[in-house]
């Protein structure tokens, strides 16, 4: 379960941790436990130019597609020199 927010210039990714009872015997025993599922939270200060477009879990691997907007007034100018 991966949870990713956007608030006031702050990127926040956690995850929360999930019991499964699939790796288990008929006695109770775990014979399976593969990958560690532990919570786990990390943050991320964003840039006030830096829109967050939206996140995708493919394959275990979590991409969040961000977007920098530069205003016009920040834009390279060239200047023409006579």
């Amino acid at each position: 379960d991966v949870e990713v927010e956007f608030e006031d210039n702050l990127l926040t990714v956690r995850t929360k941790q999930v019991n499964k009872s699939e790796d288990k015997t008929v006695d109770g025993e775990i014979i399976h436990k593969g990958i560690s599922q532990r919570q786990f939270a990390r943050s991320f200060t964003i840039a006030d130019d830096v829109k967050v477009n939206g996140a995708e879990l493919k394959d275990g691997l979590l991409t969040i597609s961000c977007e920098r907007i530069v205003p016009e007034h920040k834009k390279k100018k060239l200047i023409e020199i006579k």
